[in-house]
């Protein structure tokens, strides 16, 4: 049986206590509508909070990981553009030596060839030795890449282990120089411990090249077909002994090379310049091959893009079915506690009446 006290007042304890919950309930669908978020605090949801930290480190590891990959494609477009301009001076080169094959050039056209050839040789070198990308340097078989054989790792996941980086080989990053393309066909031994014929540069594995070996060591060269190729009175053995700046075996080497050596023993009559072919196409060769594996690298590499676009596509999809607010809701819910609260207060005002009645009882 209800009682009339004048100390304790129950109903207006009742009201009280409701009035704290709907003001707590309004100000937690206000938070919420105002972060956007269902989670502000542990408190909210304690497991949900932790689920959620975790998918958002993830979430942030694969923007790191769509940085990378960008910077990857990046640096294989810089080398891409170098190569291309490096295969376009080759095949001049080439064109030149062809013509000055032919045997119909006097000695100032053959003067003239070499000129060009030279220079763009020149160019070539140049360009090799100063192309860099963020301080790698792409294609004078310097950077760390070319000499330690382990290429480049792009980091292109959250976790660690191989399946997460794409390697770009090593030999992407080798001398792109003229003098190292040129010496791709030879074998050297003595030299960083590699086994195998010990060539000099004017030697061609399996292509003879009599006449370049007549003008450089002097003497007579006989070929096999019995064509003999004697430059002694022209002698030139300035080159004889000297190693190209080369980089086949991923090993720094000084540029002992000449190119104007080179070319005043290439471009002296046909015989030497027709040799000299066979050196241009493995350079072409070497070119083209190190242009087609930066296509399919890049082709990977974007490959990996996407993947990584839909793998946190879902994830922060995930993430936000966790996290974020339902704006509809929490409207709802504020509204609700907004009515209870103002119902609480009116019903609290007159809880606190009922004491009164007491007075007419005395």
């Amino acid at each position: 049986m209800a009682s009339i006290t004048i100390n304790t007042n129950i109903a207006a304890l009742t009201a009280q206590h409701n009035l704290a919950q709907a003001t707590s309930g309004m100000n937690t669908a206000m938070e919420r509508l105002t972060t956007g978020f269902r989670i502000n605090s542990g408190k909210d949801d304690a497991a949900g909070s932790s689920v959620s930290t975790l998918m958002e480190a993830q979430i942030s590891g694969y923007d790191v990981a769509e940085s990378n990959a960008a910077m990857g494609l990046s640096l294989l477009d810089t080398a891409e553009g170098v190569l291309d301009i490096v295969g376009d001076y080759l095949q001049r080169i080439r064109d030149l030596t062809e013509q000055a094959a032919n045997g119909t050039y006097g000695s100032s056209s053959m003067n003239a060839i070499k000129t060009e050839v030279q220079q763009r040789m020149e160019e070539i070198n140049r360009l090799c030795t100063v192309i860099d990308f963020n301080g790698i340097q792409l294609l004078d078989g310097t950077s760390i890449a070319a000499t330690s054989t382990n290429g480049i790792n792009l980091q292109v996941s959250n976790n660690s282990g191989k399946n997460n980086v794409i390697n770009l080989k090593y030999t992407i990053f080798e001398s792109a120089t003229l003098t190292a393309l040129l010496i791709t066909g030879n074998q050297h031994s003595g030299i960083a411990g590699q086994s195998g014929t010990n060539l000099a540069w004017y030697q061609r594995l399996g292509t003879e090249t009599k006449a370049l070996e007549a003008r450089i060591e002097g003497g007579e060269k006989t070929s096999t077909d019995g064509r003999k190729y004697d430059y002694t009175s022209k002698g030139y053995t300035a080159i004889k002994d000297v190693e190209y700046d080369w980089q086949d075996i991923r090993s720094a080497s000084t540029n002992k090379s000449c190119i104007t050596a080179i070319c005043d023993a290439v471009y002296t009559d046909d015989a030497t310049a027709r040799e000299f072919l066979s050196f241009i196409d493995d350079a072409i060769e070497n070119v083209s091959n190190r242009t087609a594996l930066i296509g399919a690298y890049m082709n990977r590499v974007e490959s990996a893009v996407d993947a990584i676009s839909v793998q946190k596509e879902n994830i922060v999809s995930a993430n936000s079915s966790i996290k974020d607010a339902d704006v509809a809701t929490e409207s709802s819910n504020y509204i609700k506690y907004q009515i209870l609260q103002q119902s609480s207060a009116t019903l609290l005002s007159t809880a606190n009446q009922t004491p009164s009645i007491a007075l007419n009882l005395i």
